[in-house]
């Protein structure tokens, strides 16, 4: 089983990649699927702003920078004071 913990900054959520399988963490109701895309647009840099047909639709590094990779432990840390 492959598991990747994600701090997304810009929104102060814990995300997380499960083979494969995005989630995001909501107090109460633990790890549920990012139906909405929240962590994966982040991590392709998807910036729905932008014009369809624009070369910054995808790939944007302002975007990806909203997010960022920690460890499981940091995840826990995050998870305990919630």
């Amino acid at each position: 089983m492959s598991v990747t913990y994600y701090r997304i900054n810009d929104l102060e959520l814990l995300g997380k990649e499960e083979d494969y399988v995005p989630y995001l963490y909501k107090p109460g109701k633990g790890w549920v699927v990012d139906n909405d895309n929240v962590l994966m647009d982040r991590i392709m840099g998807f910036d729905e702003s932008e014009p369809v047909k624009s070369p910054y639709k995808t790939g944007n590094t302002s975007i990806m920078e909203l997010v960022e990779e920690i460890s499981q432990k940091e995840a826990e840390k995050i998870i305990a004071k919630l």
